[in-house]
Protein backbone atom coordinates (compact mmCIF):
# COMPACT_ATOMS: atom_id res chain seq x y z
CA UNK A 1 0.00 0.00 0.00
CA UNK A 2 1.36 3.37 -0.98
CA UNK A 3 1.74 5.89 1.76
CA UNK A 4 -0.69 8.77 1.57
CA UNK A 5 0.78 11.86 -0.04
CA UNK A 6 1.60 14.53 2.52
CA UNK A 7 -0.69 17.53 2.48
CA UNK A 8 0.74 20.64 0.93
CA UNK A 9 1.49 23.38 3.46
CA UNK A 10 -0.80 26.38 3.55
CA UNK A 11 0.78 29.55 2.11
CA UNK A 12 2.09 32.31 4.32
CA UNK A 13 -0.25 35.29 4.37
CA UNK A 14 -0.23 39.06 4.69
CA UNK A 15 -3.57 40.67 5.47
CA UNK A 16 -3.55 44.26 4.20
CA UNK A 17 -6.01 46.68 5.81
CA UNK A 18 -5.94 50.28 4.56
CA UNK A 19 -7.44 52.90 6.85
CA UNK A 20 -7.61 56.61 7.45
CA UNK A 21 -8.04 57.62 11.08
CA UNK A 22 -10.98 55.33 11.84
CA UNK A 23 -9.73 53.45 14.91
CA UNK A 24 -13.05 52.09 16.16
CA UNK A 25 -14.04 50.58 12.82
CA UNK A 26 -10.50 49.26 12.39
CA UNK A 27 -10.49 47.57 15.80
CA UNK A 28 -13.84 45.93 15.12
CA UNK A 29 -12.44 44.47 11.89
CA UNK A 30 -9.16 43.32 13.43
CA UNK A 31 -10.80 41.59 16.38
CA UNK A 32 -12.48 39.21 13.95
CA UNK A 33 -9.27 37.95 12.37
CA UNK A 34 -6.58 38.30 15.03
CA UNK A 35 -7.46 35.09 16.92
CA UNK A 36 -6.58 33.14 13.78
CA UNK A 37 -3.41 35.17 13.20
CA UNK A 38 -2.27 34.57 16.79
CA UNK A 39 -2.49 30.81 16.23
CA UNK A 40 -0.65 30.98 12.90
CA UNK A 41 2.63 32.94 13.08
CA UNK A 42 3.08 32.53 9.33
CA UNK A 43 0.29 35.11 8.96
CA UNK A 44 0.71 38.83 9.54
CA UNK A 45 -1.56 41.88 9.54
CA UNK A 46 -0.41 45.20 8.08
CA UNK A 47 -2.47 48.35 8.57
CA UNK A 48 -1.51 51.22 6.29
CA UNK A 49 -2.93 54.49 7.63
CA UNK A 50 -3.34 57.43 5.28
CA UNK A 51 -4.09 59.63 8.28
CA UNK A 52 -1.80 59.57 11.31
CA UNK A 53 -0.26 56.12 11.79
CA UNK A 54 1.14 57.01 15.21
CA UNK A 55 -2.31 57.85 16.57
CA UNK A 56 -3.76 54.66 15.10
CA UNK A 57 -0.97 52.55 16.59
CA UNK A 58 -1.55 54.10 19.99
CA UNK A 59 -5.31 53.57 19.78
CA UNK A 60 -4.89 49.83 19.15
CA UNK A 61 -3.22 49.40 22.51
CA UNK A 62 -1.88 46.16 23.98
CA UNK A 63 -4.88 44.16 22.81
CA UNK A 64 -3.88 44.52 19.16
CA UNK A 65 -0.14 45.11 19.52
CA UNK A 66 0.80 42.33 17.06
CA UNK A 67 -0.58 44.39 14.18
CA UNK A 68 2.01 46.20 12.09
CA UNK A 69 0.91 49.81 11.52
CA UNK A 70 2.68 51.86 8.84
CA UNK A 71 2.24 55.39 7.60
CA UNK A 72 0.40 55.58 4.29
CA UNK A 73 1.54 57.87 1.45
CA UNK A 74 -1.63 60.02 1.65
CA UNK A 75 -2.36 59.71 -2.06
CA UNK A 76 -5.59 57.74 -1.89
CA UNK A 77 -6.63 54.11 -1.25
CA UNK A 78 -4.85 52.59 -4.25
CA UNK A 79 -1.47 53.95 -3.14
CA UNK A 80 -2.32 53.12 0.47
CA UNK A 81 -2.91 49.44 -0.34
CA UNK A 82 0.34 49.29 -2.31
CA UNK A 83 2.11 50.80 0.70
CA UNK A 84 0.73 48.04 2.92
CA UNK A 85 2.04 45.39 0.54
CA UNK A 86 5.50 47.00 0.50
CA UNK A 87 5.71 46.60 4.27
CA UNK A 88 4.50 43.00 4.30
CA UNK A 89 5.75 39.47 3.79
CA UNK A 90 3.75 36.46 2.69
CA UNK A 91 2.98 34.49 -0.45
CA UNK A 92 -0.74 35.27 -0.41
CA UNK A 93 -2.07 38.82 -0.01
CA UNK A 94 -5.54 39.25 1.50
CA UNK A 95 -7.15 42.67 1.22
CA UNK A 96 -9.81 43.83 3.65
CA UNK A 97 -11.29 47.26 4.37
CA UNK A 98 -11.40 48.68 7.87
CA UNK A 99 -15.21 49.04 7.82
CA UNK A 100 -15.81 45.37 7.00
CA UNK A 101 -16.71 42.66 9.52
CA UNK A 102 -14.93 39.51 8.29
CA UNK A 103 -15.94 35.99 9.16
CA UNK A 104 -13.42 34.47 11.60
CA UNK A 105 -12.71 31.63 9.11
CA UNK A 106 -11.99 33.99 6.21
CA UNK A 107 -8.20 33.66 6.26
CA UNK A 108 -8.35 29.88 6.42
CA UNK A 109 -10.76 29.76 3.47
CA UNK A 110 -8.38 31.77 1.30
CA UNK A 111 -5.36 29.72 2.33
CA UNK A 112 -7.19 26.44 1.71
CA UNK A 113 -8.29 27.61 -1.74
CA UNK A 114 -4.75 28.66 -2.63
CA UNK A 115 -3.62 25.06 -2.05
CA UNK A 116 -6.68 23.44 -3.63
CA UNK A 117 -6.47 25.54 -6.81
CA UNK A 118 -2.74 25.98 -7.53
CA UNK A 119 -3.38 27.22 -11.08
CA UNK A 120 -5.56 30.07 -9.83
CA UNK A 121 -3.88 33.21 -8.48
CA UNK A 122 -6.90 35.36 -7.54
CA UNK A 123 -9.79 34.65 -5.20
CA UNK A 124 -12.75 36.87 -4.40
CA UNK A 125 -14.80 36.61 -1.26
CA UNK A 126 -18.47 37.12 -0.54
CA UNK A 127 -19.70 40.56 0.56
CA UNK A 128 -23.04 40.86 2.32
CA UNK A 129 -24.86 44.05 3.28
CA UNK A 130 -25.80 44.61 6.91
CA UNK A 131 -28.64 47.00 7.67
CA UNK A 132 -31.72 48.43 5.96
CA UNK A 133 -31.80 50.26 2.63
CA UNK A 134 -33.88 53.38 3.22
CA UNK A 135 -32.39 55.98 0.88
CA UNK A 136 -31.41 56.41 -2.75
CA UNK A 137 -27.99 57.37 -1.39
CA UNK A 138 -27.51 54.12 0.54
CA UNK A 139 -24.67 51.95 -0.67
CA UNK A 140 -22.69 48.82 0.21
CA UNK A 141 -20.23 46.72 -1.85
CA UNK A 142 -22.50 43.68 -2.21
CA UNK A 143 -21.08 40.59 -3.91
CA UNK A 144 -23.16 37.50 -3.20
CA UNK A 145 -22.25 35.38 -6.22
CA UNK A 146 -18.94 36.65 -7.60
CA UNK A 147 -17.86 38.62 -10.62
CA UNK A 148 -16.79 41.89 -8.98
CA UNK A 149 -13.45 41.52 -7.12
CA UNK A 150 -14.24 44.42 -4.79
CA UNK A 151 -11.12 45.59 -3.01
CA UNK A 152 -12.67 45.16 0.44
CA UNK A 153 -12.41 41.35 0.30
CA UNK A 154 -10.16 39.42 -2.05
CA UNK A 155 -6.87 37.52 -2.15
CA UNK A 156 -4.10 37.44 -4.74
CA UNK A 157 -0.77 35.66 -4.91
CA UNK A 158 2.07 38.09 -4.31
CA UNK A 159 3.97 37.22 -7.48
CA UNK A 160 0.99 38.10 -9.69
CA UNK A 161 0.27 41.27 -7.74
CA UNK A 162 3.83 42.47 -8.20
CA UNK A 163 3.96 41.46 -11.86
CA UNK A 164 0.99 43.71 -12.72
CA UNK A 165 2.23 46.58 -10.56
CA UNK A 166 -0.44 46.35 -7.87
CA UNK A 167 -3.18 48.97 -7.73
CA UNK A 168 -2.85 51.81 -10.23
CA UNK A 169 -2.02 54.86 -8.14
CA UNK A 170 -3.41 57.19 -10.79
CA UNK A 171 -6.79 56.46 -9.19
CA UNK A 172 -6.79 58.85 -6.19
CA UNK A 173 -10.34 58.14 -4.96
CA UNK A 174 -12.07 55.01 -3.61
CA UNK A 175 -13.67 54.39 -7.00
CA UNK A 176 -12.76 52.18 -9.98
CA UNK A 177 -9.30 51.27 -8.66
CA UNK A 178 -10.51 47.72 -7.99
CA UNK A 179 -12.34 47.53 -11.34
CA UNK A 180 -9.06 48.53 -12.99
CA UNK A 181 -7.18 45.85 -11.05
CA UNK A 182 -9.73 43.22 -12.08
CA UNK A 183 -9.37 44.20 -15.74
CA UNK A 184 -5.61 43.71 -15.60
CA UNK A 185 -5.78 40.56 -13.47
CA UNK A 186 -8.13 38.75 -15.86
CA UNK A 187 -5.44 38.82 -18.54
CA UNK A 188 -3.18 36.79 -16.24
CA UNK A 189 -5.37 34.50 -14.15
CA UNK A 190 -8.84 33.16 -13.61
CA UNK A 191 -10.72 34.44 -10.55
CA UNK A 192 -12.40 31.94 -8.23
CA UNK A 193 -15.32 32.97 -6.02
CA UNK A 194 -15.24 31.71 -2.43
CA UNK A 195 -18.67 32.12 -0.78
CA UNK A 196 -17.33 31.01 2.62
CA UNK A 197 -14.74 33.82 2.67
CA UNK A 198 -17.35 36.30 3.77
CA UNK A 199 -17.46 39.83 5.12
CA UNK A 200 -20.36 41.99 6.19
CA UNK A 201 -20.50 45.66 5.31
CA UNK A 202 -22.84 48.18 6.91
CA UNK A 203 -25.22 49.94 4.55
CA UNK A 204 -24.08 53.55 4.62
CA UNK A 205 -25.47 56.77 3.21
CA UNK A 206 -23.13 58.63 0.88
CA UNK A 207 -24.45 61.68 -0.88
CA UNK A 208 -23.26 64.92 -2.46
CA UNK A 209 -22.10 66.10 -5.87
CA UNK A 210 -18.44 66.03 -4.83
CA UNK A 211 -18.68 62.28 -4.32
CA UNK A 212 -20.32 61.83 -7.72
CA UNK A 213 -17.71 64.05 -9.38
CA UNK A 214 -14.91 61.90 -7.99
CA UNK A 215 -16.61 58.70 -9.12
CA UNK A 216 -17.32 60.11 -12.59
CA UNK A 217 -13.72 61.22 -13.05
CA UNK A 218 -12.55 57.77 -11.99
CA UNK A 219 -14.85 56.12 -14.55
CA UNK A 220 -13.55 58.36 -17.33
CA UNK A 221 -9.95 57.66 -16.30
CA UNK A 222 -10.63 53.91 -16.42
CA UNK A 223 -11.98 54.15 -19.97
CA UNK A 224 -9.07 56.44 -20.90
CA UNK A 225 -6.47 53.93 -19.68
CA UNK A 226 -7.97 50.82 -21.29
CA UNK A 227 -9.99 52.13 -24.22
CA UNK A 228 -13.69 52.00 -24.98
CA UNK A 229 -13.38 48.86 -27.08
CA UNK A 230 -11.31 47.05 -24.47
CA UNK A 231 -13.73 47.81 -21.65
CA UNK A 232 -16.97 47.72 -23.65
CA UNK A 233 -17.92 51.02 -22.08
CA UNK A 234 -18.99 53.00 -25.10
CA UNK A 235 -21.97 55.26 -25.53
CA UNK A 236 -24.41 52.33 -25.54
CA UNK A 237 -23.11 51.10 -22.18
CA UNK A 238 -23.66 54.45 -20.48
CA UNK A 239 -27.03 54.97 -22.17
CA UNK A 240 -28.18 51.63 -20.77
CA UNK A 241 -26.69 52.51 -17.39
CA UNK A 242 -28.85 55.63 -17.21
CA UNK A 243 -31.95 53.59 -18.02
CA UNK A 244 -31.03 50.93 -15.44
CA UNK A 245 -30.49 53.59 -12.82
CA UNK A 246 -33.90 55.13 -13.42
CA UNK A 247 -35.68 51.76 -13.50
CA UNK A 248 -33.87 50.54 -10.38
CA UNK A 249 -34.79 53.75 -8.56
CA UNK A 250 -38.45 53.41 -9.51
CA UNK A 251 -38.57 49.73 -8.54
CA UNK A 252 -36.88 50.51 -5.20
CA UNK A 253 -39.60 53.02 -4.51
CA UNK A 254 -42.33 50.48 -5.29
CA UNK A 255 -40.76 47.57 -3.34
CA UNK A 256 -39.28 49.35 -0.35
CA UNK A 257 -41.06 52.70 -0.38
CA UNK A 258 -37.67 54.39 -0.54
CA UNK A 259 -38.15 58.15 -0.75
CA UNK A 260 -35.16 59.63 1.09
CA UNK A 261 -32.54 61.49 -0.93
CA UNK A 262 -34.47 61.35 -4.19
CA UNK A 263 -32.31 64.24 -5.33
CA UNK A 264 -29.27 61.98 -5.10
CA UNK A 265 -30.83 59.59 -7.62
CA UNK A 266 -31.38 62.50 -10.00
CA UNK A 267 -27.77 63.60 -9.46
CA UNK A 268 -26.51 60.10 -10.27
CA UNK A 269 -28.52 60.09 -13.50
CA UNK A 270 -27.17 63.55 -14.36
CA UNK A 271 -23.55 62.49 -13.67
CA UNK A 272 -24.00 59.45 -15.92
CA UNK A 273 -25.47 61.69 -18.60
CA UNK A 274 -22.36 63.91 -18.46
CA UNK A 275 -20.13 60.83 -18.75
CA UNK A 276 -22.17 59.78 -21.78
CA UNK A 277 -21.51 63.18 -23.38
CA UNK A 278 -17.77 62.73 -22.80
CA UNK A 279 -17.80 59.24 -24.31
CA UNK A 280 -19.84 60.34 -27.34
CA UNK A 281 -17.21 62.98 -28.14
CA UNK A 282 -14.25 60.90 -27.06
CA UNK A 283 -11.66 62.70 -29.17
CA UNK A 284 -12.25 65.71 -26.97
CA UNK A 285 -12.60 63.83 -23.70
CA UNK A 286 -9.72 65.52 -21.77
CA UNK A 287 -11.16 68.96 -22.48
CA UNK A 288 -14.82 68.03 -22.01
CA UNK A 289 -14.01 66.28 -18.73
CA UNK A 290 -12.24 69.35 -17.41
CA UNK A 291 -15.21 71.51 -18.35
CA UNK A 292 -17.99 69.20 -17.14
CA UNK A 293 -16.19 67.95 -14.02
CA UNK A 294 -14.01 70.86 -12.83
CA UNK A 295 -11.40 70.13 -10.20
CA UNK A 296 -12.26 70.54 -6.53
CA UNK A 297 -9.11 68.99 -5.05
CA UNK A 298 -5.64 67.62 -5.79
CA UNK A 299 -7.11 64.24 -6.80
CA UNK A 300 -9.34 65.83 -9.45
CA UNK A 301 -6.40 67.74 -10.87
CA UNK A 302 -4.28 64.60 -11.00
CA UNK A 303 -6.95 62.83 -13.07
CA UNK A 304 -7.23 65.82 -15.42
CA UNK A 305 -3.46 65.60 -15.92
CA UNK A 306 -3.62 61.81 -16.54
CA UNK A 307 -6.28 62.31 -19.22
CA UNK A 308 -3.89 64.48 -21.19
CA UNK A 309 -1.31 61.70 -21.23
CA UNK A 310 -1.37 58.63 -23.44
CA UNK A 311 -4.69 59.51 -25.03
CA UNK A 312 -6.59 56.62 -26.67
Amino acid sequence: MNEAEPQKPLPSVAIIVPTRSRPELLKRCLRQILPYVEEHPECMVVVSDDGDARETHASLGEELNQVKVVQGPRRGPAANRNSGVEHSAGDLLIFLDDDCQPDPNLIHEYRRAAVQYPDCSVFEGRNSAKGAWTSFADTAPVNESGGYLWSCNFAIRRDLYLSIGGFDERFPFPAMEDVDLKFRVEAKSSIRFLPEARVFHEVERRTGWRLLRHHSLSVILYVHLHGRKATGQGSRYFSEAIVRMAVRGFSSYLRRKVTNDFGHLLSMIWASTLILMVVCFWRLHPYLTKRLFPACCVGCRSIHTSLMEGRR
